[in-house]
C-alpha cells in the first residue's frame, strides 16, 4: 500500500484514520448582570495633548478581553469583572478623540453541577455597554450613566465521539416528474 501523498513508491505507511470525535463546550455555571442606568466615574486615558477642555463623552464600546478575578467574600463563584472600554470624546473645539477606560462590577455565577467539579473550567465573559448620559467635564474623568449587560459562563470542554445512528438510505428520485400515463 502506498502512502497517500508520497510519489516515490517506497513508502508503505497507511493513511491515518479520520478523527471520529470532537470537543464541545459544556456550560457548568452561568450568570448575568444587567445594570440599566448605573452611575460610574469613568476616567478616559490616552487623549492627545492637543485636546482642549471642556470635554463631552460621546460613546463607549467594550474592547478587548474582559478581566475577572474571584471576590474573596466566602461566596462561591463570585467574581469581579473588569471591562475595557473604547471611549470617544469631543473636545471644546469640536474634534473627536479616542481614549481608553474601564469599568468594574461584581457578579455571581450559578452552577449546574456540584461546586467541587467547577475547578476544571474556563471562563467566558460577554459584555455589552452603552452610554445613557454623561456630564461635560474639564478633565478626562466623567460622571456617566451606562447600561451594562454582562453574561458569564464557566465552560468545560468535553469529548463527543460523534456516533450518529444509521439513517436509512433514501431511494434515488428522478430529476423531473414522470409523465402521467392513462
Amino acid at each position: 500500500m502506498k502512502h497517500h501523498d508520497c510519489s516515490c513508491g517506497m513508502c508503505t505507511s497507511p493513511k491515518p484514520a479520520p478523527c471520529q470525535g470532537f470537543l464541545l463546550p459544556k456550560i457548568i455555571a452561568n450568570g448575568r448582570e444587567w445594570l440599566r442606568r448605573q452611575c460610574f466615574a469613568l476616567e478616559v486615558e490616552g487623549l492627545p495633548a492637543c485636546a482642549q477642555p471642556p470635554y463631552a463623552l460621546v460613546s463607549v464600546y467594550p474592547c478587548g478581553d474582559p478581566g475577572w478575578e474571584p471576590v474573596p467574600d466566602g461566596r462561591p463563584l463570585h467574581f469581579r469583572v473588569t471591562i475595557p472600554l473604547l471611549c470617544q470624546v469631543r473636545d471644546g473645539c469640536g474634534c473627536i478623540h479616542t481614549g481608553r477606560g474601564s469599568i468594574s462590577l461584581c457578579m455571581q455565577l450559578h452552577p449546574s453541577c456540584p461546586l467541587p467539579e467547577c475547578w476544571r473550567s474556563c471562563m467566558m465573559v460577554l459584555p455589552c455597554v452603552r452610554l445613557v448620559c454623561a456630564e461635560c467635564s474639564h478633565t478626562a474623568c466623567f460622571q456617566t450613566q451606562l447600561e451594562v449587560m454582562v453574561e458569564a459562563y464557566l465552560l468545560r470542554w468535553e469529548p463527543c465521539m460523534g456516533q450518529q445512528p444509521c439513517k436509512p438510505k433514501c431511494p434515488e428520485l428522478p430529476l423531473y416528474p414522470q409523465p402521467y400515463r392513462i
